[in-house]
């Protein structure tokens, strides 16, 4: 052991220059904390192991030198004294890398170490240093940092040019080569040996290959990096191949031939039937739970059905007969409504093959339909005409500044960390689609990994949630799509930033005929359309529209990991964006305030867009354009939204409108809807429909597609009513409530709160809460106090109080005499048994 309160010196030695493969393993106890910084390991010019000062933080950190020194990794463990802690740090010419007692964290850090004859140095810190070993191999090493490729779209039956830089970041390389291979279909161009010759350190070399593949497909391609015929290393990426003429491919449903059916009524179900027809369906999930559905087989589901309980199911069908989860019967929807607690999910499909799930509604909970590939590539998946909703809280951990959701997790069973209405996730599912789906007052509306993965005519829109809101994601696709969607304030409020949509990771993602606006300013990060969060290869947006984002229609970010590259934005609508004044401010923004070349590598095209600005936001603003290499040209600024809408007529969604709240006593009470359409050529007739979401009893529009129509309500309660307008393309949907009365009550005043936001002149106090901070954990965040009105509810959460009220300022305009009841529906997840109403009266009325 060594003390380290004097330093301890050692002489220079070339065993101990920075090169790619060295790694500082030790155990260091402190006695005292440093006030200011605590140095551990230090090479003079090359790198350093050492704590940082009390200003920084206090945590351990690791540097190389590669020009500058920055950026260095950080664990998030602070030092504290008489702890033993097992340091392990590296860098392996790409990345830094810290282990403190099991905990890693990693910075991308490329670059060539500086020469340096200075000394090794232990110390100087209060504290003790034992066990150290510096492992330091320095060998050549090649690297590239992408293989990359000329266009967004890579097409099918057509040569396509790869290429990259390689580059010798290690010692001397002797007969240097790069060699690509890929998988059966994949078909590269002789030579696929590049030989290279010798590289010195430092020195590069650009290669190149023409590939081929005769069908659309994804493949793994490969670059074996050599010196001789020894392998240095290998670097490997998915490359994906679209057909022309370039259109979505998702999977078809075939169900012929149905085979066993089972049906389950909460109305009039009995656990003890057979489950076999309608009138002897099973009352609940309790029988069909854990089943594997083979081929043609079904569960159905009773419209105007009300569960309370998990769904679990997997599913094995065949590519000619499909398994379903489905529906049967008349009126709305089967609804499957937990108890709003994080900790519940309502659906759990696991490993399904050749499935199709439609016609449901789940709400209420931690997790909404959750579908998870466990590792097994299966194929085939149809998630249609589902609604998601109330799906709240799972975010990063303590978040959600709900008291009694404290120290809750998720619903165990699948890899979900975050609050998706609806998820396809897990190992690689393929061949999916979702389609003609909505998710509101959700955390994350959606969320989507694997291949072929088609998101179609979804509706993602007003998911505030406060402190857990940012965005829907789609994550590691590959040969994707996302069309004709509309994102509508599709994130709110979270600590790390809010968008229209996250994508992380695209290798060949097409966006086409989609809408993005109106995302909010909740004072969060970003607030914009969609986020590039990092790496990828291959996106095409095109015919999409951006409007009335509080942030950038589109930023590129990257931050640690690198940038998508190959992005291409082209013949789109972009009308007054950064409302905010955020990131740029620009309609489309590249990241790089921290210029690192490994992280700030992006490229792309933007192309025959058009665009109307807002004061003070320009249209393109690119921080490193020595580094982000982006082209922009033909793109055509306008004076007003119109002009630009009557330049590129794209169809937009049409607008229904369900109309305010009612209230009567008697069974017909008439609706005031509306709908419209911009009557764009490329759409249809617009169709209405109405339907029940949520209700004690059924429902009946007269006339059933008209707007404006009477609706018959079977019995005294609140309903949820949805508006659906659809042109054939596009569509739109929009909810109002209506409430029948019991015969001869009136309504003097009522408080719907179904404007988000919307507090309807009440105020609230004393609730005792307070801003929580969680900055000591892997991924920081903060809780602020809940209390706001979104998804048709006043929320507020207490903590400790015996004084928390609401209090209206409104009059009732009613003598007291009169007042025969006052009717509150509410939801108490608190641990209060009792709560009182007080109406205050005028003394001086008459």
């Amino acid at each position: 052991a060594v003390d380290l309160r004097t330093a301890l010196t050692l002489p220079a030695d070339e065993a101990l220059d920075l090169a790619p493969g060295l790694v500082i393993d030790c155990l260091v106890r402190l006695d005292e904390l440093p006030t200011s910084y605590g140095y551990l390991v230090v090479r003079e010019g090359q790198y350093m192991l050492r704590i940082n000062s009390p200003d920084e933080g206090g945590q351990f950190a690791f540097f190389v030198n590669l020009g500058t020194w920055e950026p260095r990794v950080t664990s998030p463990v602070r030092a504290e004294v008489g702890v033993w802690y097992r340091l392990r740090a590296g860098w392996d010419g790409r990345q830094l890398t810290l282990e403190i007692n099991g905990v890693r964290k990693t910075t991308q850090r490329a670059g060539l170490a500086q020469p340096s004859t200075g000394e090794l140095r232990l110390g100087t810190v209060a504290g003790v240093l034992d066990d150290l070993r510096i492992t330091n191999p320095r060998p050549p090493l090649l690297r590239i940092a992408a293989l990359q490729q000329d266009r967004a779209i890579l097409r099918a039956g057509q040569d396509e040019r790869l290429y990259a830089t390689v580059e010798n970041i290690g010692t001397f390389a002797r007969a240097a080569a790069a060699e690509l291979a890929g998988e059966p279909g994949f078909t590269v161009a002789e030579p696929a040996r590049v030989e290279l010759g010798d590289l010195a350190p430092g020195e590069s070399r650009l290669v190149e290959w023409r590939v081929r593949s005769a069908e659309e497909a994804t493949y793994t391609a490969a670059v074996a990096l050599m010196t001789g015929d020894e392998p240095v290393r290998r670097v490997g990426r998915t490359v994906s191949f679209f057909a022309e003429p370039l259109m979505p491919r998702p999977p078809q449903v075939v169900l012929d031939e149905p085979a066993t059916t089972w049906y389950i009524d909460s109305r009039d179900g009995d656990n003890n039937a057979d489950g076999l027809t309608p009138a002897t369906a099973w009352h609940d999930f309790t029988p069909v739970n854990d089943r594997t559905l083979g081929p043609g087989e079904q569960v159905l589901l009773r419209r105007g059905s009300v569960f309370t309980q998990e769904l679990r199911l997997r599913a094995d069908g065949a590519a000619d007969r499909w398994a379903r989860l489905g529906t049967y019967g008349e009126g709305a929807r089967p609804l499957i409504r937990r108890d709003w607690r994080l900790d519940q999910r309502c659906v759990l499909i696991s490993n399904p093959s050749y499935l199709h799930i439609t016609g449901l509604t789940v709400a209420y909970a931690g997790k909404g339909l959750i579908v998870q590939d466990q590792g097994q590539g299966r194929r085939g998946l149809v998630i249609e005409d589902c609604v998601a909703h109330h799906i709240e809280g799972l975010y990063r951990t303590g978040a959600h500044g709900i008291p009694e959701w404290a120290g809750l997790a998720g619903a165990p069973g699948d890899t979900a960390t975050h609050s998706a209405g609806i998820a396809v996730l897990g190992g690689r599912p393929r061949d999916v689609l979702v389609r003609d789906c909505e998710t509101y007052q959700c955390s994350w509306g959606f969320f989507a990994m694997g291949e072929n993965i088609v998101v179609d005519r979804v509706f993602c829109h007003d998911n505030i949630v406060h402190n857990t809101s940012p965005h829907p994601a789609m994550v590691q696709i590959s040969r994707s799509w996302l069309t004709r969607s509309l994102f509508h304030a599709a994130g709110w409020h979270a600590s790390a930033g809010t968008m229209g949509i996250m994508l992380v990771n695209p290798e060949g993602f097409v966006i086409r005929e989609s809408t993005f606006r109106a995302q909010p300013d909740s004072g969060s990060h970003d607030q914009g359309g969609i986020d590039f969060e990092n790496e990828g290869n291959g996106t095409l947006i095109e015919r999409c529209t951006f409007e009335h984002n509080a942030g950038a229609a589109v930023e590129v970010l990257g931050l640690q990991t690198p940038q998508p590259r190959a992005v291409e934005i082209r013949g789109s609508r972009f009308i007054q964006n950064n409302l905010a004044h955020k990131l740029g401010p620009s309609e489309i923004y590249i990241w790089g305030q921290s210029p690192n070349p490994e992280v700030c590598c992006s490229y792309g095209v933007i192309e025959g867009n058009g665009y109307t600005l807002n004061d003070g936001v320009s249209w393109f603003h690119n921080d490193v354009p020595e580094l982000a290499e982006w082209i922009e040209r033909d793109n055509t600024g306008y004076a007003t939204p119109a002009e630009l809408r009557a330049a590129m007529p794209l169809n937009d969604h049409p607008v229904a409108e369900a109309g305010p709240a009612v209230w009567g006593d008697q069974a017909t009470i008439a609706l005031a809807g509306a709908a419209t359409d911009t009557d764009t050529p490329v759409g249809g007739p617009l169709a209405l429909r109405w339907e029940v979401i949520e209700g004690p009893g059924e429902a009946t529009f007269d006339p059933p597609n008209a707007a404006a129509p009477a609706v018959t309500l079977s019995q005294p309660g609140d309903y949820l009513l949805r508006l659906v307008a659809d042109d054939g393309d596009l569509w739109h949907a929009d909810t109002v409530t209506a409430h029948r009365l019991p015969a001869g009550a009136q309504t003097a005043r009522a408080w719907g709160w179904a404007t988000n936001l919307d507090k309807e002149g009440w105020t609230d106090a004393d609730l005792g809460t307070t801003l929580q901070v969680f900055d000591e954990q892997a991924w920081p965040t903060r809780a602020e106090p809940i209390r706001y009105v979104a998804g048709g509810y006043y929320i507020v959460a207490l903590d400790a109080s015996t004084t928390g009220h609401l209090l209206s300022p409104a009059d009732l305009n009613l003598p007291a005499a009169d007042v025969d009841s006052v009717r509150l529906r509410l939801m108490n997840s608190t641990n209060a048994t009792t709560f009182r109403l007080r109406l205050l009266t005028d003394p001086a009325a008459d």
